[in-house]
């Protein structure tokens, strides 16, 4: 048909110019009078003439479309012409589509399926029809299917090169069959009411606010088609289907803000934790997964959903609240008793913290290698000078003789070395397998113990036989000072004064001299705690001083200060210098303690090929979420992340603008919702 028409074009092309140099030869022999043209050819015998070329126009036009639609016709072959009635019969039990184009993909023949389903198909190019099928176009595989909609259908297309063929498998019924199973797919989750203790501590005042917070639950939860059963004071068992869980995601689990707004006359707010888990046949795995979905959200510091989905990252809702000071004393003997057992256990324990050593994380090392000294087992601090901030090498070289030193740390291929079946790992002040300081050393140990104080991130250490993590804890080193003060141990614990002064040292870093949020009653008793152990807060302090050029660096960084929103600011490090991990630290701490700024980013190289950026926040904007969004992670109010193989700067700061451009922009969107609520 193409062909036809091409040749049809090229006669009428032919027909219209010799017309058309007919009539200017004519134009010419008249007006030079050429035959005497003038006084032998009248207007009636030029009329005559333009009237039979117009008639002869109009009968090659006649004939031009009689043959077409001849042609058509003759094409217009059905399935049965072509195949037999057989084939056809098959064709159609099996709902395929057929089409059939030519070498410019030019539709010359489609079967009676495709024409109900399109129109007008004939002459046109497919794929300025259907674009999608580009895909199988541009393949060389021809096992390659494209999902392709028409109308109220759905076709599953393979494509035959050789043949120039598209097969359209009607897969309507199937996708629709699809789509409900998978709409209609088991979910189960936990709820849990975070400070139910403290809620519940004086029935009179709070049972108002803790009987409108379950009734909001029932109501939210009820609304989005899930069953609910209480299974403990706190708790709530869920089951509902993905497409009720699909509707909650959308709406971005506003039940946690709702529960919020219950606060009591006593200002005691109430905050939820939810974990769901889907996408997997197993009810026992589903409630797996949510158990372990509820964990990583309490962990985290609660007030957040996370939906745990069966091979898929974890998804975080919530989270803008910072986790109250809730720790219980009784709940600290019970760690400490388990933890202590757990190290009896050991032929020798391995301490290590994460990479880039800063003092907490060294005060901890130390407590863990007091507790293990007292218990009388073999213990060692894996400790690699090259992977440890400036300032903690020179308070451990300066504590610590050689052979101090010697005694109580490893490198870590020593420490490779004293692995056994018997070992026992305890990693302090990380959680994350990235940050090990010798990755080597912890793929490498069968026992492992998490004792951290930062929000769970989606990466985690796997498989630990001890956990504790404490986001409302101010520092590991803290948390360790706990342990040994609540210990059942008789004797009890004893810790050095050295090691005391290290880990007090650590608690002033954290808690920039207990002026961070994080820091409460708790940190004011560990201190105390460290303080009768003999620690000595002066030199607790000079550990931390700046040397005079490093507070010249300080001050030239703060310099540089922008403020791309109004209460968020960023400093960033020159280019051609590398940054002490500490000093971006204070960076950030000096900025946060300027009046009007909520938050603050400090920005450096730390080495040839890592940026780092040291976040803080007066408690209005939630940093943590910012910098796991950026690979990292921390407190609401203190964080950080490091952006490996990178020294482009202006890339770390068109990273972090960007990430805080949409935080911004959704804390503005849920303002703008509980302002129509």
């Amino acid at each position: 048909m193409q062909q036809y028409l091409k040749r049809l074009k090229l006669i009428a092309l032919l027909i219209f110019t010799i017309e058309l140099l007919s009539v200017v030869a004519l134009f010419l022999c008249y007006h030079y009078n050429v035959w005497e043209l003038q006084s032998k050819l009248t207007v009636s015998m030029v009329f005559l003439v333009v009237i039979g070329l117009v008639a002869l126009d109009w009968i090659f036009i006649f004939l031009v479309l009689i043959k077409i639609h001849y042609i058509r016709y003759k094409n217009n072959l059905t399935t049965a012409n072509l195949f037999g009635t057989t084939i056809q019969d098959s064709i159609s039990f099996t709902k395929l589509g057929v089409v059939v184009v030519d070498d410019d993909q030019n539709v010359i023949w489609s079967n009676e399926l495709i024409n109900q389903s399109y129109d007008e198909l004939l002459d046109r190019n497919i794929l300025d029809i259907f674009p999608m099928l580009r895909v199988l176009q541009e393949s060389n595989d021809e096992d390659k299917t494209v999902k392709l909609p028409i109308k109220d259908l759905i076709f599953e297309v393979s494509y035959l090169k050789n043949s120039n063929v598209y097969f359209f498998k009607n897969t309507t019924d199937y996708d629709n069959l699809l789509k409900y199973s998978k709409e209609q797919a088991i979910v189960l989750g936990i709820i849990m009411i975070d400070n139910y203790d403290d809620l519940s501590s004086n029935e009179d005042e709070n049972s108002d606010a803790m009987s409108k917070v379950r009734t909001r639950v029932n109501e939210y939860f009820k609304q989005y088609g899930v069953l609910l059963r209480k299974y403990s004071s706190n708790s709530y068992f869920a089951i509902c289907n993905y497409e009720s869980l699909l509707k909650m995601i959308d709406n971005g689990f506003s039940i946690l803000d709702i529960v919020k707004e219950q606060a009591g006359e006593d200002e005691i707010t109430p905050t939820l934790s939810i974990g769901f888990a889907h996408d997997f046949p197993s009810v026992s795995k589903l409630n797996e997964m949510a158990n372990n979905a509820i964990d990583i959200a309490i962990s985290r510091g609660g007030d957040q959903a996370v939906v745990s989905k069966y091979g898929a990252d974890l998804q975080f809702f919530g989270g803008k609240s910072e986790a109250g000071e809730k720790r219980n004393k009784v709940k600290v003997r019970v760690l400490s008793d388990s933890f202590t057992s757990l190290l009896k256990t050991a032929k020798n324990v391995l301490i290590m913290g994460h990479s880039q050593m800063d003092m907490d994380a060294l005060g901890a090392c130390l407590g863990v290698k007091g507790i293990c000294d007292s218990l009388k087992i073999m213990s060692s601090i894996v400790y690699d000078p090259k992977l440890v901030e400036r300032k903690t090498k020179a308070a451990f070289t300066s504590t610590f003789s050689k052979e101090e030193a010697r005694e109580i740390a490893v490198s870590p291929r020593e420490a490779l070395s004293k692995i056994t079946s018997k070992t026992i790992l305890v990693c302090v002040d990380f959680h994350r397998p990235s940050l090990a300081l010798s990755k080597d050393v912890l793929e490498s140990c069968d026992k492992i113990i998490v004792i951290d104080h930062h929000r769970r991130s989606e990466e985690f250490i796997e498989n630990p036989i001890f956990t504790y993590i404490e986001t409302t804890a101010s520092s590991a080193s803290e948390l360790i000072a706990e342990l040994v003060k609540y210990s059942s141990l008789n004797p009890p614990i004893e810790i050095s004064p050295s090691f005391a002064t290290l880990m007090l040292s650590g608690v002033f870093l954290d808690t920039n001299y207990f002026r961070s949020t994080t820091s409460g009653f708790r940190t004011f008793e560990a201190s105390m705690i460290l303080k009768n152990f003999g620690a000595d807060n002066v030199k607790a302090d000079d550990f931390l001083k700046d040397e005079y050029e490093e507070h010249l660096l300080i001050s030239k960084i703060i310099s540089t200060i922008e403020t791309p929103y109004k209460g968020v600011v960023y400093c960033v490090a020159e280019k051609g210098f590398v940054v002490d991990p500490t000093t971006l630290s204070k960076v950030a701490n000096q900025c946060i303690a300027m009046k009007g700024v909520n938050a603050a980013f400090a920005i450096g190289k730390i080495s040839d090929n890592e940026i780092k950026i040291s976040a803080r926040s007066d408690g209005n904007i939630n940093v943590q979420l910012i910098c796991e969004k950026l690979g990292g992670g921390g407190h609401y109010t203190m964080a950080a992340t490091n952006l490996y193989k990178t020294n482009d700067l202006k890339e770390a700061v068109d990273r972090l603008e960007l990430v805080l451009r949409d935080y911004l922009e959704e804390a503005r969107k849920n303002i703008g919702n509980e302002g129509e609520d």
